[in-house]
């Protein structure tokens, strides 16, 4: 049953019901009051009687409006409520009173079962957003591992991509295309988080993923390295909206106290694309070049295949989001009669009387947030302390998350392995993230203060221990072997995940609400993005196969650790405060 015909039934059965016994009432003079007890033991108050029709028709109107919100239906029971029945002459009408208690308790049962629809509804709505979130950051992450799982091919002689250059260098030219693809999202950060408040996620996420789709076909396809290097500098663009507008969309979709756990979920989604693309791209990319050996086909171009299939990922997300945006919709327009709410944003709950015992969502109507407000909220956090600290310490994690980037790089020449074998290394460095932010958003939400500043401490040691490993192997102190090194970026995944993702985020649901969520958000990534920009380059442009010329990239993240978790601790007491 839809929550469009929940209101419907009741309201088509409570009406034949009052009018069926109410009308031997009105003739026989019964004083039937819709009050409080107090109100009801008020002389003045139990003289209201429905002795004309023009009474009786008010009261079928107040049914009629009462059925406009879920906790206005309390009034109906109320008015049928025996209790509320004026028994002064229940001695002469002891029939017509029991009759009508009957009918309350039929009322009553009705109520029961219309609460109980409602609040299944409810939930089904929320799965079917928490569905459409999760696949909506695994495509979108997915699709950013195509590049790494690829970068080898597309910078050789037989990537098929056309140089206007013939004496350019393809390694030095994806050094730039990658300094200027990041500053690219530092820019959507920018520009894109007022948007995202103002129009909502999941409008925001449909037409991202969209696009997002268009621009990969167009690298699939594409001849030259102009046209390839275009398309995803924009493919960056529009992935640096994705994280706010998700954002945006909890907060939208789904209650405070789920705030944390659907963090965590689209955390776990993002490893779970990462690391299940860096596989599936390593054996698609295996099968292809098999198949272009035995067709006579360059094996350079194998990497098409993995664009066109980052491409196919965006389908399922996008079909989510509009059936479950189609719904929410579907019931907005079945929850409002007489420009009244049924109910809105259900993040916003307010406990209403419920016949069943039970908790239904509904929050007040607001006007959509506005560009200038997002500003303005943003401008008012911006003057505090703990802001700063978020910003400065999600910035220095932003360089070690995306160092996710180079690591099949990395393990290929610091562990002289396979490029298949490396690109599993990175599905291992997504698979720590998932670890630690399944097990620990949740649990870290709801620690205190104390817990909290300890439980950082703690993720960001383990970063800083893999760091400084890395770079006695690297230095020739320490011998890793290949096992060794792909257990050390396993932990490096476990380490920075829950400081990078939770805290931040929180702070930015908190502080920023409906009207500056995903501009704070989008704040905190602004500067860590064009840190990003600067670094990406800096190791793209070095020569990857000298094992010393990776010592400074672990030489800068290890000075970022240490800096996040002096920022981090300050950020979280003080915000305590």
């Amino acid at each position: 049953m839809s929550k469009l015909r929940v209101p419907t039934l009741l309201f088509l059965s409570l009406t034949a019901m009052s009018n069926s016994l109410l009308s031997p009432l009105q003739q026989q003079g019964h004083h039937i009051h819709n009050l409080t007890p107090s109100r009801r033991s008020s002389p003045s108050s139990s003289n209201r009687s429905f002795n004309d029709e023009a009474s009786g028709s008010s009261r079928s109107s107040s049914i009629n409006g009462s059925i406009n919100g879920r906790g206005d239906m309390s009034m109906i029971y109320q008015t049928m409520n025996p209790a509320n029945i004026d028994e002064g002459s229940s001695n002469k009408e002891g029939e017509d009173f029991t009759t009508l208690k009957q009918s309350h308790s039929i009322c009553r049962t009705l109520f029961h079962r219309a609460g109980a629809v409602l609040l299944r509804s409810d939930k089904k709505q929320e799965t079917l957003m928490a569905m459409a979130l999760f696949w909506t950051y695994f495509a979108v992450m997915g699709a950013k591992c195509a590049l790494p799982s690829t970068f080898a091919l597309i910078t050789s002689d037989q990537s098929g991509l056309v140089l206007q250059n013939i004496n350019s260098n393809p390694q030095q030219i994806m050094a730039q295309v990658l300094t200027i693809s990041t500053c690219g999202i530092a820019f959507g950060k920018f520009l894109l988080g007022p948007i995202i408040d103002k129009y909502g996620g999941i409008l925001c996420l449909k037409v991202a993923l969209s696009v997002l789709m268009s621009l990969l076909v167009i690298i699939s396809s594409t001849t030259t390295f102009r046209t390839f290097a275009i398309a995803w500098i924009f493919v960056d663009f529009i992935f640096s909206s994705c994280w706010a507008a998700c954002l945006n969309a909890i907060h939208n979709s789904f209650s405070q106290d789920q705030w944390a756990s659907r963090i965590g979920q689209l955390a776990v989604a993002a490893r779970v694309g990462n690391a299940s693309s860096f596989f599936f791209f390593a054996s698609l990319l295996q099968w292809s070049q098999q198949r272009r050996m035995n067709t006579g086909g360059l094996v350079g171009q194998s990497w098409r295949s993995v664009f066109w299939a980052s491409a196919a990922m965006q389908t399922l997300p996008i079909a989510l989001l509009v059936i479950s945006d189609q719904r929410n919709i579907n019931n907005d327009v079945s929850m409002y009669q007489g420009g009244q709410p049924l109910s809105s944003n259900p993040n916003k709950q307010e406990e209403m009387t419920s016949l069943s015992s039970s908790h239904m969502k509904s929050t007040p109507t607001s006007a959509t947030p506005s560009i200038r407000k997002s500003l303005n909220v943003l401008k008012e956090e911006a003057r505090t302390m703990p802001f700063w600290m978020h910003l400065i310490s999600r910035s220095c994690l932003m360089i070690i998350a995306s160092f996710l980037l180079f690591v099949p790089s990395y393990m290929t020449n610091a562990f002289a392995v396979s490029s298949a074998t490396g690109a599993r290394v990175g599905s291992l460095y997504a698979l720590g993230c998932l670890l630690a932010v399944s097990l620990g958003s949740k649990h870290f939400s709801v620690l205190s203060t104390r817990g909290k500043v300890l439980a950082s401490i703690g993720y960001l040691s383990l970063v800083l221990v893999v760091s400084i490993s890395q770079m006695l192997h690297i230095s020739g102190f320490l011998k890793m072997s290949a096992f060794g090194g792909g257990l050390a970026m396993f932990l490096w995944g476990v380490g920075f995940a829950v400081p990078f993702y939770i805290p931040p985020s929180l702070f930015a649901l908190k502080r920023g609400g409906s009207e500056s969520s995903a501009t704070i958000a989008d704040a905190f990534d602004f500067i860590g993005f064009l840190s990003l920009a600067f670094f990406n380059g800096f190791v793209a442009s070095r020569e990857q196969d000298l094992l010393i010329s990776w010592f400074l990239p672990f030489a800068i993240m290890t000075g970022c650790t240490v800096t996040s978790i002096v920022t981090l601790v300050l950020a979280l007491v003080l915000e305590d405060q």
